[in-house]
């Protein structure tokens, strides 16, 4: 029997110790494992993030890229509307006007009207080179001293009058006098024949280079966007140079992890979905997700025929080039290939299949349904000090990030379905002839985001045929039904134009003329990918361009800026030259081209260094120089041009944060830049040109599984809420 009780709390402590210690093991454990798993899922985060952001600057790239094909059309109908219709000024005058009115004087924001002896209306457009102020035509005379002929102005379907080869009665008083009328008449009826049927290989060959310098220009770009598509929708998705995004996510969260979830990391267990690889978005190289807006631009031109001792006026489209008379003149222009045509003529008579990349183009447009996002998946293997025996603790986490507030371009219709392959497309226009079928109030304009566009070719359709409907168009702000046929806007570089003195004789290059091989830039585009007139033989005579050619690029740069439509439809870069071409020069096979070299914006030209870094800046300075000589707008009309973009921060329209945990508009930072002059750090690239201040494109944020999986109402009008096409799933998807 014990009688001394000492010691007992110390065995009571001790065995308390124990569960203490447990107690306390096990916290410290537990405390481990969760800031593992907070540290696992925060690294998770950043990989979603990071695979997310190499989505958001493939489709910025993209979305530059489809601006720079909207952009070349805009070219392609500037040329036609202005350029090509500058001789058809004073129709219905009993003489041509004896200096270019371009377009006329007032200038109001609607269309000319011509009165033909009836009711005013409006007249359908057509090229026509038949006047002094190109310099081929005044070539055609003797001695290259300038006709006066002006067959442009006429109205359509006009005929000349003969000229009368016995103008002097004759008697014997006026023998000497008669023969020598009769000589000059002879000679005057031979030169007003020829030139009046030489005239329409040029009018001709003028649409067939502007239309082969857009197919060419627009090719490249459609190469450069599909390449980028296809990464974009790979399983295993590629970055915009070319290189695994697994991999990069694979090493931003090994460089996250803690010292216990790095030595347990497998990076195997990585796995990572691409959202556009689901629900059919990818097929065809991921055609679902960005089909293209296929087109088929007809343009007209001016058919002169030599009609005995008179000229005939009437008008063509671009593949009824048979009807010219004299086929010499056509090759003059249009050189044949071996024993075919010509490729000019190849270009004007039809578009090849929808799958070639010379087939006309408005762009491509994003599917809403195949929305884009990125998945990362992993594991990691933890043990704790703790529990040094046994299985170690697996930790798992998943984490969603995605895009957002970037523009690739307008949708063609206003309303996408969700099963629908492109948005809708209205009934293709008919083939009436007339003003009446350029009418953009029609029902088959109604549903149209740019309703004045040549419309949409439906691939495997029928029934798509040239009229006053498929002239090259566009709006320059949503809501435009006029777009080039304003006068106002024709007559917005008017000053280039009334600068020219035709009456004079053609000289070599630094002749003010305009001339038929500055818009041969097709010829060089592959060396240059420049598609703004450029006379190569004059530069290589002078070693620079002459002075009328420096100012109509800039008269061209100006025309194809950014208007409001332009900054309400698309995400615009100011700095492509430094975000994107800069990559492609350094890295010559980031798009799996052969052959590719960079493309820049319109206005800069890759083989000359002194061209090469002009970009939407430039072209926007072009619009607002106040040196008359380098202005590319009439200085006298450029407060009326409203639609124009005035400072290239206007263009930074992208969504913005505005303060670390506050998500509203950002007031001080949309269309801004701070600081004013801030450019890209060096190495990183920033959406626009601005370190802080406003953005465009895509940003991107992390979001959940359920905000995927939810519906979603971005069909535009008339399109109800639905599912995604390629939500995730549940957790046995991913």
């Amino acid at each position: 029997m014990l009688t001394n009780e000492l010691g007992q709390m110390s065995i009571f402590l001790a065995l308390v110790f124990q569960v203490l210690f447990v107690f306390f093991a096990m916290v410290i454990n537990i405390g481990l494992l969760v800031h593992d798993k907070i540290n696992l899922q925060n690294s998770v985060d950043f990989g979603a993030y990071y695979a997310a952001q190499r989505q958001a600057e493939i489709l910025n790239e993209i979305a530059h890229l489809n601006y720079q094909i909207r952009q070349d059309y805009k070219l392609l109908a500037w040329r036609y509307w202005v350029v090509g219709t500058i001789g058809r000024a004073g129709q219905n005058m009993s003489q041509p006007p004896p200096q270019l009115s371009l377009p006329g004087t007032g200038l109001p924001e609607a269309p000319r009207l011509y009165s033909n002896g009836g009711a005013a209306q409006e007249e359908v457009p057509v090229a026509c080179l038949a006047n002094p102020w190109w310099w081929e035509f005044a070539r055609l005379s003797q001695n290259g001293v300038a006709p006066n002929e002006n067959y442009c102005w006429h109205s359509y379907n006009w005929v000349s009058p003969s000229i009368p080869a016995n103008p002097v009665p004759f008697t014997p008083a006026t023998a000497g006098i008669n023969i020598f009328a009769l000589q000059t008449a002879l000679y005057s009826q031979a030169n007003y024949t020829m030139s009046c049927q030489e005239a329409s290989p040029l009018s001709w060959a003028f649409v067939a280079t502007i239309l082969a310098d857009y197919k060419f220009s627009v090719a490249y770009k459609k190469k450069a966007i599909k390449r980028l598509r296809a990464n974009l929708v790979a399983p295993d998705p590629l970055d915009r140079n070319g290189e695994s995004i697994r991999l990069g996510v694979i090493a931003t969260i090994q460089r996250n992890l803690t010292e216990s979830n790095r030595a347990g990391f497998d990076p195997n267990s990585v796995q990572m979905l691409n959202g556009l690889t689901r629900g059919g978005c990818e097929a065809n190289g991921g055609e679902p997700t960005l089909p293209e807006i296929h087109t088929a631009p007809g343009l007209y031109f001016a058919l002169l025929t030599g009609v005995g001792t008179s000229c005939g006026f009437t008008v063509a489209f671009q593949n009824q080039w048979q009807s010219i008379q004299g086929s010499g003149g056509i090759n003059t222009w249009d050189p044949p290939m071996g024993a075919a045509t010509g490729m000019l003529r190849q270009m004007t008579s039809g578009e090849p299949l929808t799958t070639d990349d010379m087939h006309s183009s408005l762009g491509f447009e994003k599917n809403p349904w195949c929305m884009a996002y990125m998945g990362v998946k992993t594991t990691t293997r933890s043990r704790k000090p703790f529990s040094p025996f046994g299985t170690p603790s697996t930790l798992e986490a998943r984490a969603f990030a995605q895009p957002f507030g970037g523009r690739i371009g307008p949708w063609y219709g206003k309303r996408w379905d969700q099963a629908a392959s492109t948005s809708f497309t209205p009934a293709q226009p008919s083939s009436a002839n007339g003003s009446a079928d350029m009418n953009p109030h029609s029902s088959q304009m109604a549903d149209r985001t740019d309703p004045i566009t040549s419309p949409r070719l439906t691939p495997g359709g029928s029934g798509y045929v040239y009229s006053p409907m498929t002239l090259p168009n566009y709006s320059r702000y949503p809501g435009d039904r006029l777009g080039m046929r304003s006068m106002l806007a024709k007559g917005a570089a008017r000053h280039y134009f009334r600068s020219i003195s035709p009456l004079v004789p053609a000289g070599g290059p630094t002749d003010p003329r305009i001339r038929l091989n500055w818009f041969y830039s097709y010829a060089g585009f592959m060396d240059s990918g420049d598609s703004l007139a450029y006379d190569a033989v004059a530069v290589a005579q002078t070693g620079s361009m002459p002075p009328p050619l420096i100012k109509f690029r800039q008269v061209e740069m100006a025309a194809v800026a950014p208007d409001l439509f332009d900054m309400t439809y698309y995400s615009i870069d100011p700095a492509a030259d430094i975000n994107y071409v800069t990559l492609a020069r350094n890295n010559p096979n980031r798009y799996a081209i052969p052959n590719h070299r960079p493309v820049g914006d319109l206005g800069s030209r890759e083989n000359a260094n002194d061209m090469r870094a002009r970009n939407i800046e430039s072209q926007i300075n072009a619009v607002n120089s106040p040196d008359p000589n380098a202005a590319g707008v009439d200085p006298t009309l450029r407060g009326a041009l409203a639609w124009l973009a005035r400072d290239w921060r206007h263009i930074l329209t992208g969504w913005a944060p505005h303060r670390v945990t506050n998500f509203s508009f950002p007031v001080d930072r949309f269309g801004a830049c701070d600081p004013p002059e801030g450019d890209p750090l060096p190495g990183v690239m920033i959406p626009g040109k601005c370190v802080a201040g406003g953005r465009v494109g895509y940003s991107v944020r992390l979001v959940s599984r359920s905000h995927l999986n939810g519906p979603w109402q971005v069909g535009g009008n008339g399109a109800g809420p639905n599912l995604l096409r390629n939500p995730p799933g549940g957790d046995t998807d991913f």
